[in-house]
């Protein structure tokens, strides 16, 4: 399988000083994680979800089948990119805060967050290299938004949802390799095609045959005198 470095998206869940409550129960978060691009290909393949918290058994995350739907053996790949906080540059983009783009999701929930607290999510995925090539750069963005909480007085606000976003670009390493393999299929290919013109070759293949029943005429010069 075509799949590259490591990827993680981080979300950290607190309660702001700004907030009039001193304590949440029921915290219920949408996540929603680019799996595939627009043209359902294998994207930011989500390998697994944990979760730092204080409070054993506080938070849990159901992603009804969206963490590793392949089995794929969980191993590192030596290397993390971690996403980043900044405006992407000129790439195709796959925001899933963008409703119209289907997204994997799934939710988690926090049973109580007390001011103070902190939950820590940590979204560790693999990049799918050979879709990375085909498309170029691409500029990916996950998303995450409180759905609900037991208060109902409680007002959703802009700190209220986190995207996560993270570029990715094909390296002159990963580019070499691929036309390197390209490269080699061609000769293979030319190498078979001339093999297969000199067995034919020996075999007579080539030599023209005579239609039956056909004599060569005799010619002969005849001297006047």
């Amino acid at each position: 399988k075509s799949i590259g470095p490591d990827v993680r998206h981080e979300l950290e869940v607190s309660i702001s000083e700004s907030a009039l409550q001193d304590s949440f129960n029921d915290i219920k978060l949408l996540v929603r994680w680019p799996m595939y691009n627009r043209d359902e290909e294998w994207l930011l393949y989500l390998m697994r979800v944990s979760i730092e918290d204080d409070r054993p058994g506080n938070t849990r995350c159901l992603d009804a089948g969206v963490a590793n739907p392949l089995n794929i053996e969980d191993k590192s790949a030596g290397k993390v990119k971690r996403a980043v906080d900044k405006e992407p540059e000129d790439g195709e983009p796959v925001n899933c805060e963008d409703k119209s783009i289907d997204c994997a999701q799934f939710y988690c929930y926090i049973d109580r967050l007390e001011r103070g607290d902190t939950v820590r999510f940590r979204f560790m995925a693999r990049l799918w290299e050979s879709t990375l090539f085909n498309v170029g750069k691409i500029n990916i963005t996950s998303y995450v938004s409180i759905q609900s909480v037991e208060q109902e007085d409680f007002v959703f606000g802009p700190e209220g949802k986190s995207d996560m976003k993270s570029q990715f670009y094909p390296s002159s390493a990963t580019r070499r390799n691929y036309l390197w393999i390209i490269i080699g299929s061609v000769i293979g290919g030319i190498l078979l095609l001339i093999l297969l013109i000199i067995i034919l070759w020996r075999c007579g293949f080539f030599k023209r045959k005579a239609p039956p029943g056909h004599r060569p005429e005799a010619h002969t010069d005849e001297g006047e005198g």
